[in-house]
């Protein structure tokens, strides 16, 4: 019974990193990034945007189901001694809310991908990563939401 149990758990994995399109995870990084600020400045919706974020903005940055997360400017990053200071947690809250941005990847009908971005193509919190994608309906200097085609972790600092 629990040989059929993990080897469900297992297939259903397999199935949810198979729904993620082919060559969402690049090797090489999209040119002309700008920072998660700057991209919220004057977002275009349909626009074609490259953001340059770190994973975070909050405890748990991953939304559990979906392909969602979100990105933080990286001027916010802070050190602390939990070693969460990617979350923003050091930050004002209005100055956290002014510098995040979510990233999501959907299917046809434009909704987000029934799976979990967490760990594919190396994703984690804290992970400094360059996105490239449209600006989603509805994105406004308030709210920043990236349909992203390409997504790209940038190596860690020595």
């Amino acid at each position: 019974m629990i040989r059929h149990l993990i080897l469900a758990l297992s297939v259903a994995a397999l199935l949810s990193a198979a729904e993620l399109p082919t060559g969402l995870f690049v090797a090489q990084a999209p040119p002309d990034a700008v920072d998660v600020i700057a991209a919220r400045t004057a977002p275009t919706p349909g626009a074609t945007v490259t953001v340059r974020g770190i994973i975070g903005g909050r405890q748990k940055p991953f939304v559990d189901g979906r392909a969602l997360f979100t990105i933080m400017d990286r001027s916010l990053v802070c050190e602390t001694a939990c070693g969460t200071g990617w979350s923003g947690c050091g930050q004002p809250p209005e100055d956290l809310r002014g510098a995040v941005a979510s990233v999501q990847v959907v299917d046809a009908a434009g909704k987000p991908l029934l799976t979990t971005l967490a760990e594919a193509g190396g994703l984690i919190p804290g992970a400094a990563v360059i996105v490239q994608g449209t600006v989603a309906a509805g994105s406004n200097p308030a709210l920043l939401v990236i349909t992203a085609q390409a997504i790209h972790r940038l190596p860690e600092a020595p």
